[in-house]
């Protein structure tokens, strides 16, 4: 069975393979990870959608390839309810504000006072223009009324070598990479983006605690098959990757990368959660007119 993956290295890609190799050992059926990066992750999502929907190709889906992408790009690649059907969700991947050591912020409401102050003045570093890691620095930066110039970088780890080298102010980074960004000691991590404080980065508050309610915001990853899979098939590999998923060794994993295990949901639950996110971010994306080709 073909796995379409939008990353080649990287901690998607690791990812992947653990689920992968997990469902492999329960079902006894080879898993081969295709990865077919480009276009935010869009080329893997098209050729998955015009694979046969037979049950022997599945999508390894970021949360950005149906939230965000679909609003972004003029020209996507794909429709989401027209090529896919749902699986399963697999975990959840939030992610922390960080900013240079040298910046005179040691707290989210430091850093917004600095903003105000600086309009326009201060860098977000910026991996790939509209992803969710992208968004949540829009949204942050619209709920307390900030401007700050956005900078591309190519890759996450050039960008937190150009922010601990002092180039770069911010960047809203994945938590795996935001621990080890912070454990060099030339980064400080102001705040998380979900609603309870993480294992892997426990001294670092969450963005509600310091005065921003309700912002509760990760990526995720999760499964999609093409559209019109035989249902017996999407519903056995729900209950085998659900199975996976609240196994401890796969949370434990996982959660050494800055994840966190999802609870298990059906493929309906799965859908609707997405939806709504959809909707959230489509809204932020009109709101601040991005629009790439």
């Amino acid at each position: 069975m073909r796995v379409v993956s939008p990353s080649t290295g990287g901690i998607t890609d690791t990812h992947c393979r653990i689920v992968f190799e997990a469902l492999s050992e329960r079902l006894g059926q080879r898993f081969y990870v295709d990865g077919k990066p480009g276009a935010g992750g869009g080329i893997s999502a098209q050729i998955a959608a015009r694979s046969p929907a037979d049950g022997y190709t599945l999508l390894f889906c970021i949360a950005s390839l149906i939230v965000t992408n679909p609003f972004v790009y003029a020209n996507n690649l794909y429709d989401t309810d027209r090529d896919f059907d749902p699986v399963a969700l697999l975990a959840w991947a939030p992610f922390a504000i960080l900013v240079r050591e040298s910046l005179p912020a040691r707290s989210m409401p430091e850093l917004a006072d600095y903003i105000r102050a600086h309009p326009g003045k201060v860098t977000f570093a910026n991996v790939s223009p509209g992803s969710l890691a992208h968004l949540v620095g829009e949204q942050w930066l619209q709920t307390i009324g900030g401007r700050a110039e956005m900078v591309p970088y190519r890759s996450v780890p050039q960008t937190i070598l150009a922010l601990s080298g002092g180039e770069m102010d911010v960047f809203v980074a994945p938590i795996g990479e935001a621990k080890a960004g912070i454990a060099g000691g030339k980064i400080r991590g102001l705040g998380v983006t979900t609603a309870k404080r993480l294992e892997v980065l426990p001294d670092v508050p969450t963005l509600e605690e310091q005065g921003f309610p309700g912002f509760d915001v990760a990526g995720w990853y999760g499964v999609l098959a093409p559209k019109g899979t035989p249902r017996p098939i999407v519903d056995k590999l729900n209950r085998e990757l659900n199975a996976v998923i609240t196994n401890p060794a796969y949370r434990e994993r996982v959660a050494g990368m800055g994840a966190v295990a999802a609870e298990p949901l059906s493929p309906e639950a799965f859908r609707e959660s997405y939806r709504a996110e959809a909707d959230h971010w489509a809204a932020l994306i009109r709101k601040i007119g991005l629009k790439l080709e």
